[in-house]
């Protein structure tokens, strides 16, 4: 933001542009937050166990943040331009061709993740997930996610020392090609 505040009367970026990329920033930096934070929720709700690992060493709510995000990335996948001839796990892609990439497909590839519908909190069995992006298109929030993560489930756990049930039967997942938001979670403090 600060990079935009100072290009802007240079005249090196023009003010609707900068405009433009902030509600960009600031609206993906809350889906993805919300998205997080409900998967998060979510699955500890479907795996009661993680919270007695998690509440036995709180070093644990890192790597489960982190399977979170491999297991329920809160970006679904987002579209690529092909701007030059090239080739991608034996595909041909020609300048111009339009791609939508999966990351939640890509974290629970059973070629780079031994159980990967499992949440693995080993940190020597983690591999690198796609939930935000690599590379060139690494999400610039990425680590204010993990620290807002991190900060919630914390807190989630010393506001509830008794415990919590999260109603996992019937999950109420936002309808979207390019999310995955649940849109309601009922949780119940104490057991």
């Amino acid at each position: 933001m600060g990079d935009l505040a100072r290009l802007v009367p240079t005249g090196a970026l023009d003010r609707d542009t900068a405009v433009m990329i902030s509600l960009q920033l600031v609206a993906a930096g809350a889906e993805s937050t919300v998205s997080l934070l409900g998967s998060a929720v979510y699955l500890l709700g479907r795996n009661p166990h993680i919270i007695d690992e998690l509440c036995g060493d709180r070093d644990l709510v890192s790597p489960f943040i982190e399977e979170v995000l491999r297991l329920e990335s809160p970006f679904r996948g987002h579209y690529r331009h092909v701007v030059a001839d090239t080739v991608l796990g034996d595909v041909d892609l020609p300048a111009g061709s339009h791609l939508y990439l999966m990351w939640g497909a890509a974290n629970r590839d059973p070629e780079n993740f031994d159980r990967p519908e499992e949440i693995d909190l080993t940190p020597t069995a983690r591999r690198s997930h796609m939930a935000f992006g690599k590379g060139l298109h690494l999400c610039v929030g990425a680590a204010l996610a993990r620290l807002k993560g991190r900060v919630a489930i914390n807190h989630l756990l010393d506001k509830a020392p008794n415990g919590f049930v999260v109603d996992t039967t019937d999950p109420d997942w936002e309808r979207s090609l390019l999310v995955r938001r649940l849109r309601r979670l009922p949780v119940r403090l104490g057991t």
